[in-house]
This record gives structure tokens, sequence and C-alpha cells, in this order.
């Protein structure tokens, strides 16, 4: 017999079978198992998981970080390419006159009509126009996304950066200045927030406390769903 229950914005699947007591299994795509015995209640096994939370966490941040390098994108069309958690497909474009932005900008890399469309000369750089083209995106989110949150949390943001941070997806450094990696901007609009709204309480908490918690919980109230999406999901931002 088979089971879902939600806790702390994770995902379970209860497997009940013929054992004595409860044991928690994270498969290598993130899938977390519960194996209960046949009699074993639901508050029984929401209390077992709720006290392995911070083990349980642990562990999709290591597999999502071990598998990151198993992601790898090629650049041929049917493609698809991450942004803001909608994937979009590659069109390899034959077109000797180039294609323009949405600002009428001449490009080697748009997103158009539902599409990426790339030219097909540049393909070998593909990977270089992608992270030129999503530090871009992400650049304009943050200067989108800043002020929105700069009165809720009482802080202001300096300056940013946007860099490639490896595992990391965004770090808050000295004088009211943020780092954020490229990658984020492929995931969800929510996640995004998240990270961002993280970094900047940072700005005023710089552990994960208590109180940092209840600074980002009052702002993002389902901020664990996506803490959560990221850690069973980061491996999927990268190309």
């Amino acid at each position: 017999m088979t089971d879902k229950i939600i806790v702390h914005g994770i995902e379970y699947l209860i497997k009940r079978t013929e054992r004595s007591s409860l044991g928690i299994t994270v498969e290598r795509d993130g899938t977390v198992t519960i194996n209960a015995p046949l009699r074993a209640n639901l508050k029984a096994i929401e209390r077992f998981v709720s006290s392995k939370t911070i083990w349980i966490r642990q562990k999709l941040a290591y597999k999502s970080q071990t598998n990151r390098e198993k992601v790898r994108r090629d650049f041929v069309s049917g493609q698809g390419f991450l942004y803001l958690g909608k994937s979009y497909r590659l069109r390899l474009i034959n077109n000797g006159t180039g294609v323009v932005d949405q600002k009428g900008i001449s490009t080697s890399l748009r997103l158009h009509n539902g599409y990426f469309e790339l030219l097909e000369r540049e393909k070998e750089r593909g990977k270089d126009h992608f992270i030129k083209w999503y530090r871009k995106q992400t650049e304009q989110q943050l200067q989108l996304r800043i002020p929105r949150y700069t009165n809720r949390i009482g802080v202001e943001v300096k300056d940013f950066r946007i860099l490639d941070l490896g595992n990391r997806w965004a770090s808050c450094g000295k004088k009211g200045t943020l780092n954020f990696s490229w990658r984020t901007v492929m995931a969800p609009i929510q996640v995004f927030d998240y990270i961002l709204v993280h970094e900047m309480a940072h700005m005023i908490e710089k552990s994960h406390s208590k109180n940092f918690w209840r600074l980002v919980s009052r702002v993002i109230s389902d901020y664990e769903e996506q803490k959560t999406w990221l850690q069973m999901h980061g491996v999927e931002l990268n190309i």
C-alpha cells in the first residue's frame, strides 16, 4: 500500500511493508520514501519525518550537488532550455542577416514566440551565448524585484553582481552587495524570489538563526516549499 504526504514542504512516498520500524530512503532522483510498518498511523509517520527534516534536507542538497554535472544540454533544434521555470525548445536559425531582440538589437540568441532561436553558425558557441543571455535576464529580474523587498525587509542593496558561483545560488557580500548566479533565472520566479529574500535577510542576520527564518517567512510565507524545490530540482538549472 502506497500513500503520499507533504511535511515542511517535502513530499514523501510512504511504502508499507511487514516491518517493525520506520525508515527513510532518499533516492538519487530526489524521491524521499518512508518505509513504514503496515499499522503505522500517519500522525506517527509525520512526527518521525519532522524529527528528520534537517537530515533529509542535507541529503537532498547532496543529491542535487552530486548530480549537477550529469545535466548537459546539446545545442540542437528541439533541445529544451529553462527560463523562469518553463522549458523552451531551441530552434537553429539559418539566417545570414542575423536576428534581433525585443529592442531591435542584433543578437545571436533570442527568446521569440515560445522558442529560443540561435543562429546556426553560432551553435559551437551556444553555451557562451546562453550564459550571456541568462546573465542579462538575471540582471533585469534583480533590477525589477529588489525594490519590491527593500522596505519589507528593511535593508538597502547597494549593488549586485552576476557571477558563476559554482554550486551556490547567491551570496551576501560586504557593504550591501549581493552576488547572484546566472543559473537562478532558470528557476520559477517564486524560487528566484526566495533566493533573493534569503540573501537580503542575511544582510540583517548573518546566520540561519530562528530570527533569520522568521524574517524570511514574514516575506515568503511558503519559503520551505521553495527551498525544497531548489534542493530537489536545482540539478536541472544548468546547461
